[in-house]
């Protein structure tokens, strides 16, 4: 069974408030474990940003790629004008289709430093041998699938196939 906590008849009201949402949720232990005193270890270095940029990249380029697709014409007659438009015509629309483009080259980029620190501080070695086998597994599908995916509606694209 779930303690909960007791508190005093006097305490003021936001200290109630919190206490009876941490009774049902404790929101307060998770902050206190995760953020507020989460230990750092002492090698922590530049090199540990490059998985959670990787990361962010990954989001960026997802959001920015379904923000184009919104106004892109997948064909060979109205590609070229769709992309006109959204350089020209939609708010914005340089601004996102440049992000998209330069993220595709940053992404690789990150990724191949995030893999570089793994080689350089032997986290392919015992005890994590194994989270390095999914990671680089992972990789290489992901690179197969978007070769695959690139390959495959570029080539419907220029023939039109998609309307």
């Amino acid at each position: 069974m779930a303690q909960f906590k007791e508190i005093s008849p006097n305490a003021p009201a936001g200290e109630k408030l919190l206490n009876w949402v941490d009774n049902r949720f404790p929101a307060s232990k998770l902050y206190k474990e995760h953020l507020s005193e989460y230990y750092a270890s002492k090698n922590l270095n530049i090199w540990y940003v490059f998985g959670a940029l990787s990361l962010l990249v990954l989001v960026i380029q997802i959001v920015t790629g379904i923000f184009l697709v919104m106004h892109y014409k997948p064909d060979a007659a109205l590609a070229f004008a769709s992309v006109e438009y959204i350089m020209r015509d939609v708010p914005w629309g340089w601004l996102i289709r440049y992000m998209h483009s330069t993220g595709a080259s940053a992404f690789f980029v990150v990724v191949y430093l995030h893999m570089f620190r793994g080689l350089m501080y032997g986290s392919y070695r015992k005890p994590r041998e194994l989270v390095w086998i999914f990671g680089c597994a992972i990789f290489l599908v992901l690179m197969a699938e978007a070769s695959w995916a690139i390959c495959c509606l570029g080539a419907k694209c220029l023939t039109g196939v998609l309307r």
